[in-house]
């Protein structure tokens, strides 16, 4: 059986499986992420591709924080990788892998696809999702298409302007994931603790009952409520999809995220509106990976 692979680079680790044509994955596998240097990263991409359990792989997707040009299949720079710069990834995999097929997609665009066709969105004609990790990414099905945008940058709403006032990997200060990030929740508590924790660590503060955890993870909430009523009130989107490691705390930011955008969208749109947190979903960036090969 002919399989595709699907490769999800993060911020912080590579998740990778082979997906079959019965839409089950196997081979699962997760390295940290070695981005010290485009060629670091080539050769830790060479190493899976080569592996011989994914050998009958003749398709390989790839998903990967941006800005990307999709056109040229290269990695522009990335806020949570900054030593990748300009990386030609297509063409380099291509020179030495010239019997497989290759394609290129922003990370959180491949975690939407993987959703619409596999997941939340199953079914769903215009939905957003928010991937919450090391940063903030975004994907956009809109009539039941994935919206790329120019060079495949659509919806970057990790770097819309809340006014936070951090400084945010992409060189911008006041992102809203320097707020609503595992990073962002880990800053915000160390200001207030002057302890480095991590986004788990606080929410498990947080539910025992640390005022300053609890707020870390509120804020967090109010933002991306703000964030997506913006979104409803230019596109009528009224699902919304968080994805990602921190979609496991929903039960502390929920309650803020809802008042939030209750407060900044028309009343008509409240009843429609659907936050959807998919705790345990973490191949839905593999799985978005992969079926770039299915879209058509």
């Amino acid at each position: 059986m002919v399989r595709i692979l699907g490769i999800d680079i993060g911020g912080t680790s590579i998740k990778y499986a082979a997906l079959a044509a019965d839409n089950t994955l196997s081979e699962r596998g997760s390295e940290p992420v070695h981005a010290e240097s485009n060629a670091d990263l080539f050769r830790q991409l060479a190493q899976i591709i080569s592996d011989p359990k994914f050998a009958d792989c003749d398709r390989v997707g790839i998903g990967s924080p941006g800005p990307l040009d999709l056109n040229a299949g290269k990695i522009i720079a990335s806020a949570n990788m900054p030593a990748i710069k300009n990386f030609s990834i297509v063409a380099q995999l291509k020179e030495k892998f010239p019997t497989k097929e290759f394609r290129l997609e922003n990370d959180a665009n491949a975690a939407t696809l993987g959703e619409q066709f596999f997941g939340a969105g199953k079914g769903i004609e215009n939905f957003a999702v928010f991937t919450l990790g090391t940063g903030v990414g975004g994907g956009c099905v809109f009539e039941n298409k994935l919206r790329r945008g120019f060079n495949g940058n659509f919806f970057e709403v990790g770097h819309v302007f809340v006014g936070s006032g951090r400084q945010c990997g992409c060189g911008n200060k006041g992102c809203l994931e320097t707020v609503a990030s595992a990073t962002g929740v880990s800053n915000a508590y160390a200001e207030t603790r002057g302890e480095h924790l991590t986004a788990a660590e606080i929410a498990k503060r947080a539910a025992a009952g640390d005022v300053a955890a609890q707020q870390a993870y509120e804020n967090a909430g109010n933002t991306l409520g703000f964030v997506a009523s913006a979104i409803t009130q230019l596109m009528n989107i009224t699902h919304f999809i968080f994805t990602g490691g921190m979609a496991a705390a929903e039960n502390h930011m929920r309650s803020e995220l809802e008042k939030s955008y209750k407060a900044h969208t028309f009343a008509l749109f409240h009843p429609l509106v659907k936050f959807v947190f998919t705790e345990g979903d973490e191949n839905a960036g593999v799985y978005g990976a992969a079926a770039l090969f299915l879209e058509t």
